[in-house]
């Protein structure tokens, strides 16, 4: 058994139940000060949250309205080859349709090389040597 006098640990016993009174009282206020800035974190979180909705909602109605706008214009979109016309058309010409200008076949490297060994010398030869000189003398298509 215990070698200490009953008010001896009595003593003891009262300390020890002191030490654990103020251990629970700061894990109370411990708890109490983290429940509190959970509780306003929250508060502003949900306050954000709020904020931005209205904003979505702001962005949902604008989105609309431009598409609307959109919408519009395509309604009275004019085609500038359509207002081109109108406007010889009002002078009292009759407009002309452009000639499509035909693209040569683009030719290969090997292809300018060739025909240019097989042209005279002469100006003809110095002009296609100009007009193809990337294509002759380094290979790159230009």
């Amino acid at each position: 058994m215990s070698k200490l006098t009953p008010e001896a640990e009595l003593n003891d016993l009262r300390v020890a139940a002191s030490a654990l009174l103020t251990e629970r009282d700061d894990l109370r206020a411990t708890v109490e000060k983290l429940t509190v800035g959970a509780a306003d974190e929250l508060t502003a979180v949900k306050a954000d949250v709020v904020a931005k909705d209205a904003r979505i909602g702001e962005l949902t109605a604008e989105v609309a309205a431009l598409t609307e706008k959109v919408a519009a214009l395509e309604l009275t979109h004019v085609s500038a080859a359509k207002q081109a016309a109108e406007i010889v058309a009002s002078t009292g010409t009759t407009p002309v349709a452009a000639e499509k200008q035909s693209e040569a076949p683009a030719m290969t490297v090997e292809q300018l090389k060739e025909q240019y060994a097989a042209m005279p010398a002469g100006a003809e030869r110095v002009a296609f040597l100009q007009k193809h000189k990337a294509a002759i003398l380094f290979g790159r298509l230009s």
